[in-house]
């Protein structure tokens, strides 16, 4: 058996053992001081919180076609779920709601702002959205102990929403789904 030299194998950089502390203790040390620099960094880069529908729907981020605005996810899904329960033709189904704001959705908003009689320009912006929060209205029957219920009352059709008491965050029934789903992107 050959004998290995250990202090060749050890960077200079990296301090011996101190008396009474042990090889397993270092390790342990070495991967404390790792764990909490991975958890700072979670920390800076977790955002306050998520970006959802809150309160009045008036500072609900933009959403449209081109990259300054959201173009999915769960804020869009409300939205698509508005101009469903809106629908007068009675050609917008449920798989519509998909959660991606591309043509489609931009020329159904087109037409939501027609018949909405506001500006027309294909994009969810503050007066769309306060126009749509018009037509939510207060139901008991969706309330817990955590939030307050609501219905969107459309032209054509009706789905529940519900409000958090803590935060002012809406949750709605996907029309698509059937299950209750967040308003983040």
């Amino acid at each position: 058996m050959t004998a290995i030299d250990v202090s060749e194998s050890i960077p200079a950089t990296v301090r011996p053992i101190e008396k009474g502390e042990t090889l397993n203790k270092r390790i342990l040390r070495a991967l404390i001081a790792i764990a909490a620099a991975f958890s700072i960094s979670l920390m800076v880069a977790a955002p306050a919180r998520a970006d959802s529908a809150a309160g009045s729907w008036s500072d609900n981020h933009q959403l449209c076609t081109s990259s300054s605005c959201v173009r999915g996810g769960n804020i869009v899904r409300l939205w698509q779920s508005i101009i469903w329960a809106d629908d007068l033709s009675g050609t917008v189904g449920t798989s519509f709601i998909d959660g991606e704001f591309g043509s489609n959705t931009a020329a159904k908003t087109r037409t939501w702002q027609d018949v909405m009689n506001i500006g027309i320009d294909g994009s969810v912006g503050p007066q769309t959205w306060g126009k749509a929060y018009g037509a939510v209205n207060r139901n008991t029957g969706y309330d817990t102990s955590t939030q307050t219920g609501y219905f969107y009352y459309g032209y054509n059709r009706t789905f529940a929403l519900r409000k958090q008491n803590s935060n002012g965050v809406w949750t709605f029934l996907n029309p698509r789904t059937g299950t209750w789903t967040g308003t983040s992107h």
